[in-house]
């Protein structure tokens, strides 16, 4: 279980979410490679916290090879170097998130595993990214490379619910890294996935995360970071991750 940490922030644009503020939340693995045809597991780890306003996510990647050759929305961004959330308010129905490393998004809603309609571009377009590698496409790239990406996802994304916030809400989600169409194809995820092939749609396998309420990590306001001690929840309560253990290949 992942306990996500509520923050006193308002977004205007995606530059308000501070490397200070980034700094102080808790890293989780991306590190399960379920299928022995892609054994290659690149370094990626991902942070999560949420506001009135937005759900933020921050990934840091270091893989042997980047691609960014898509650089419209809703385009099919998983087969460059890409970072993806999926989740579900009832472990049933289910939103994907995909980001290729130069932020560019992808956003569908799911009624049943794989099947469902991409959001209207107008509601993709709302979702903020700030990559590392900037916004321009990139050819096929070798090397011990890294980059990190910042999203902040506005609850108007969440078009077949009505979700002002996420105070005190529980839902079920995974993460994942891939890369199709890169050198070394890979497949990882935050929680196992038990088939024979890679399949990222599968609610089943979606881990339980918890959005705390009220529980303030950091603030605009003030523009600095709160020190650790004065966070009123065991930080040790956010990486409750008693499912997210897996074996790679």
């Amino acid at each position: 279980m992942i306990h996500v940490p509520y923050i006193n922030l308002h977004i205007h644009s995606i530059y308000d979410v501070s490397a200070a503020l980034i700094a102080q939340l808790p890293s989780y693995p991306i590190a399960c490679a379920n299928w022995e045809d892609y054994p290659y597991t690149p370094k990626v780890d991902v942070k999560i916290a949420h506001t009135s306003s937005h759900l933020l996510l921050h990934y840091a990647v270091q893989e042997k090879s980047i691609r960014a050759k898509y650089t419209q929305p809703n385009t099919a961004v998983w087969t460059d170097s890409c970072v993806e959330f999926f989740i579900s308010f009832d472990k049933k129905t289910y939103y994907n998130f995909e980001f290729s490393c130069i932020g560019t998004p992808l956003l569908r809603y799911n009624t049943a595993p794989n099947i469902g309609e991409l959001a209207p571009l107008h509601i993709t377009n709302n979702i903020l990214t700030n990559s590392s590698l900037g916004e321009e496409a990139i050819e096929l790239k070798n090397g011990d490379l890294a980059w990190q990406l910042t999203v902040a996802i506005p609850y108007s994304c969440f078009f077949a619910h009505n979700i002002p916030n996420l105070n005190g809400k529980k839902a079920y989600a995974n993460f994942y890294k891939c890369g199709d169409e890169l050198n070394e194809s890979h497949f990882l995820s935050m929680f196992p996935i038990d088939t024979t092939a890679p399949d990222f749609h599968r609610p089943q396998n979606f881990g339980e995360i918890v959005f705390l309420s009220n529980q303030i990590f950091y603030s605009y306001e003030k523009e600095s970071p709160l020190n650790i001690s004065t966070f009123n929840v065991d930080p040790r309560q956010l990486s409750e991750n008693a499912d997210m253990s897996c074996t790679t290949a």
